[in-house]
């Protein structure tokens, strides 16, 4: 009698960073490969109890997945077939790895080929309001097309799989970090609103910063497009690294918009050269540049309050970023930055806020030796109070800070701080 055929279990999945969203990239990956039935490890420096309890709950239900919290362990990258690398997460690894975009993508194209529009977006500034902005032109095309818009501005693509379609467009916002590990994403048009210093704490030189940028392009052909900023000379040359038909755009402006700053009128062009080509008149785009409300944490207006207006710009994590901010009004403001430093220069904005900003506070970080002489305060409700008692009626109290303040918390929790003390101020 012969013995049975022993089966080899596959290899597992490692799902290297979980994060703290319930709809983000880790989440989501672990889910897709849990509901196929393939063994998946999800390990996370944080326990158990600093990760979303939400997010270990849902996953919890699934016998495929088991957890490494707290720590990382080399055994778990040995055993691993694939591994899935959160953006979040800076460690090299010698094996390959991927993440849910890329899983994303390979997916539809196997399943549709061609028949599902993808547009992705990347830049340093403008990626997450532009993404926004050709979803919402796209949407609002009385049911043309079934939109789905994802990726780094907060929804993994995994989570929206199944709903996709053919005929249906899908827009992705690409950070560097994600592109690092998508290796074949052939995109129909492929959108790079800027290039400017960001990240040289992880890069050693903007080469290599731009080098991730570029892989944008990565599997696109004579039938795809590229949407450049024509106004941006990092992005000029870029234009030689795809085989795509270059669409150029620079600054565009529509009247009667609720996006502040000079900086967003690239970010409509960005958007109306996509809007046309999906074919759509210039009427069309006007009006629904007009009814498109500004994302939360990029000059969101929070509140009007006796004659003052404060304003979250909290993802404004670089110089550049915060000296687009200051420009976006038209008297001095008071500022709130400062935190710890990206090893990008500060002197331009050190020379610009003398100029634009009536009084200035700093957060706590290694980066305020850089900024002027401010009002110190250690955390966001004394800088929102310590701003309340210095306005007077008209001002603009913004906060911009310039640089990151990790690892104290996050360029979102620190934005969702200040709009709780804002909202709670009577």
């Amino acid at each position: 009698m012969s013995k049975p055929k022993s089966v080899s279990t596959p290899k597992p999945v490692l799902i290297f960073g979980l994060g703290s969203y319930t709809h983000g990239s880790g989440t989501a990956a672990a889910l897709y490969f849990a509901k196929q039935g393939v063994p998946v490890i999800v390990t996370d420096k944080k326990t158990a109890k600093q990760l979303n309890p939400k997010t270990l709950k849902l996953l919890k239900r699934y016998k495929h997945i088991r957890f490494t919290l707290g720590k990382h362990l080399q055994s778990d990258v040995r055993k691993a077939g694939l591994i899935v690398r959160n953006p979040g997460v800076q460690q090299h690894f010698t094996k390959p790895t991927t993440n849910d975009v890329d899983l994303f993508l390979k997916a539809i194209r196997l399943k549709y080929q061609n028949r599902v529009q993808v547009v992705g977006v990347t830049g340093t500034r403008g990626k997450s309001t532009t993404t926004a902005l050709i979803g919402h032109i796209l949407k609002n095309q009385l049911g043309k097309w079934k939109v789905h818009v994802g990726g780094n501005i907060g929804v993994s693509p995994l989570t929206f799989l199944d709903q996709v379609k053919p005929g249906h467009v899908v827009v992705l916002e690409l950070s560097s970090w994600l592109l690092r590990d998508m290796h074949d994403a052939g995109l129909n048009v492929a959108v790079v609103t800027n290039m400017l210093r960001d990240h040289m704490n992880y890069y050693k030189n903007m080469s290599l910063y731009q080098k991730d940028k570029e892989r944008i392009f990565i599997g696109q052909t004579k039938r795809h497009l590229a949407v450049l900023n024509h106004h941006d000379p990092r992005v000029r040359s870029m234009a030689k690294k795809t085989k795509a038909k270059i669409k150029w755009f620079g600054e565009h402006s529509v009247s009667g918009t609720k996006l502040l700053g000079e900086h967003n009128r690239f970010n409509v062009g960005a958007a109306w050269q996509v809007g046309k080509i999906f074919k759509l008149s210039d009427a069309t785009l006007t009006k629904a540049i007009r009814s498109f409300q500004p994302l939360a944490n990029r000059l969101e207006i929070v509140r009007r309050y006796k004659s003052r207006t404060f304003v979250n710009d909290t993802t404004a994590t670089t110089p550049d970023a915060t000296i687009a901010a200051l420009f976006s009004f038209q008297k001095k403001v008071i500022l709130i930055a400062g935190g710890n430093t990206k090893r990008l220069s500060l002197v331009a904005l050190r020379r610009l806020i003398p100029h634009h900003v009536q009084e200035l506070i700093l957060l706590p970080g290694n980066a305020n030796h850089e900024f002027p002489p401010g009002i110190e305060v250690t955390t966001i409700k004394q800088a929102v109070q310590a701003a309340w008692k210095l306005s007077k009626p008209g001002d603009v109290i913004l906060l911009s800070p310039g640089v990151t303040w990790l690892p104290v918390m996050n360029e979102f929790e620190r934005g969702k701080q200040f709009v709780h003390y804002v909202k709670g101020l009577h």
